[in-house]
């Protein structure tokens, strides 16, 4: 059997075991273990592995990982995620529309310390759903803004995923994270267009509420001042050339870390159970990075990679048409599987053919990542429809559809302007400091 029969083989093979709900990690390491044992023999294999494994763990990159995945953990004991919510609520809940904006942010912050598309949009659906049904919002709308909102996270640093794409692309993650800063910008601001819009079309209700009292409004924005304080410090930090992002990720975490104890609200038992949290998270992290380092290891003594590059190669001087193949194939896996297990499986493939474009590795990146997640809430059958429609049952599948409909076209305007203005994504990495 031919080496690139074999790589085509594998990767199947790996979709289906995905599919099939085997553990990511699973899938990636066993595809690749067995199919280098069937190319260069068993004790070749099991030498390449040992080697992986080790190089995984003691990656440099890396370290950063579990010091981000700690500061998230502290941040939820510390109670800076449960109060987004409700602050948000207070200072814009009484403009029209002003509990889904406050959806929306809301579900960037938690997404921030969560690092999970998934687990942003169950918990806001469980948080936010019942208030903006209560407040009169239409169903469409409160479905919709939960969806995409927590479609955000993943952009905002610090990035588990951006992270891990470092890693696999053997790129700059201080630049990738500066690289986030116009497209978070940009897709708040889209987002909020698709929540005033179609109210100003009619086509969704959202009454206003009356204004919070001046006490009760700066009480909120207090809540407010630690989170933002925490995002300006890493943005700020990377953008000054201060912090290396591996010192950022161990500021962050020291400075929850004091803001907890330094205002009592991360108990003995909190702190206790962030470290253990961590310790599982970065240990279910650490063995998808290392299957994902067999799997790249198979596929390149496969060739699949360069083969697919060679099936490119008529459209390699045009990228626009590379970059649209790339988002079909994206937008069409997204209502299939989860981001990071498209990332792991695509970014090994796509990156040699990104390469030979001519297309800038640091835009590609954030382009990934941003078409990954509008995967996510594409109807019929994107995921975080599903996790929303388990949290809140009683939303009709045609109203999740409706009410993440304008987010869609919100995202394709995005994906868009950044396609047609890279700059905005890769001005900054290149030119801070």
């Amino acid at each position: 059997m031919s080496g690139l029969l074999l790589g085509g083989i594998g990767f199947a093979a790996t979709i289906a075991m995905i599919f099939l709900e085997i553990p990511v990690a699973v899938a990636l390491g066993l595809t690749g273990i067995v199919g280098a044992a069937m190319i260069i023999g068993f004790d070749g294999a099991v030498a390449i592995g040992a080697t992986t494994v080790w190089g995984s763990l003691t990656n440099y990159t890396l370290t950063m990982l579990p010091l981000f995945v700690m500061m998230g953990n502290l941040a939820a004991r510390s109670g800076l995620s449960t109060k987004l919510y409700q602050s948000m609520a207070v200072l814009l809940g009484h403009r029209r529309g002003g509990l889904a904006l406050a959806t929306i942010g809301a579900s960037a912050g938690f997404g921030m310390i969560s690092g999970s598309s998934l687990a942003t949009t169950a918990t806001m659906g469980r948080i936010a759903m019942p208030e903006m049904q209560e407040a009169g919002y239409s169903r469409a709308l409160s479905a919709g803004s939960v969806a995409a909102g927590g479609t955000l996270g993943i952009l905002i640093p610090p990035s588990t995923v951006l992270v891990i794409y470092a890693f696999i692309a053997e790129q700059s993650i201080r630049s990738l994270l500066l690289a986030t800063a116009g497209p978070i910008v940009l897709a708040v601001s889209l987002y909020c267009l698709a929540i005033w819009v179609p109210m100003w079309m009619g086509w969704s209700s959202a009454p206003q509420r009356a204004r919070a009292g001046a006490s009760e409004r700066r009480g909120a924005f207090k809540e407010l001042l630690p989170p933002l304080g925490i995002f300006g410090l890493i943005m700020g930090g990377l953008y000054s050339g201060v912090f290396t992002a591996n010192e950022t990720a161990a500021i962050g975490a020291a400075v929850v870390l004091a803001y907890g104890l330094l205002t009592r609200r991360l108990s003995r038992d909190g702190l206790m159970s962030a470290i253990m949290d961590t310790a599982l998270t970065c240990g279910a992290l650490y063995l998808v990075l290392i299957g994902a380092n067999l799997f790249n290891f198979f596929l390149a003594l496969s060739g699949l990679p360069f083969s697919l590059t060679d099936m490119f190669s008529g459209i390699l001087d045009q990228p626009l048409l590379v970059i649209l193949l790339m988002l079909l194939i994206y937008l069409v896996l997204g209502t299939l599987m989860d981001s990071l297990a498209m990332l792991l499986l695509t970014v090994p493939l796509f990156v040699p053919v990104a390469q030979a474009a001519g297309i800038d590795l640091v835009w590609f990146g954030i382009f990934a990542v941003t078409v990954v997640e509008m995967g996510l809430i594409t109807p019929p059958v994107g995921m975080n429809l599903f996790v929303l429609k388990t949290v809140s049952p009683e939303v009709k599948l045609t109203e999740l559809w409706t009410g993440v409909a304008p987010f869609v076209v919100a995202d394709l305007v995005r994906v868009a302007i950044i396609i047609a203005i890279p700059a905005i994504v890769i001005w900054l990495p290149y030119h801070a400091t």
